[in-house]
């Protein structure tokens, strides 16, 4: 009996059995195949897909900068 895994693309590709994209819903390929796809990045596996919680109120992150704050803000310019 062949296992099958459901798997979910994320670029567009296609297998033989017709284009894929990351629009389309998740289908079954065999695990060989489906490790193949994966090892590409083609695809995830269904199961590996974890819900992402957002936080109702995210609070807007101040900027990073990499210049120089205070004293040696001057220096370097013409």
């Amino acid at each position: 009996m062949t296992d099958y895994i459901e798997v979910k693309p994320l670029r567009t590709f296609d297998n033989g059995s017709g284009l894929k994209t990351v629009d389309s819903d998740p289908f079954p390929v065999e695990r060989g195949e489906a490790n193949a796809l994966k090892a590409l990045g083609l695809v995830q596996f269904e199961d590996d897909a974890e819900p992402v919680a957002v936080p109702e109120s995210a609070e807007p992150a101040e900027p990073i900068s990499s210049a120089p704050r205070g004293e040696e803000e001057g220096k370097g310019q013409c």
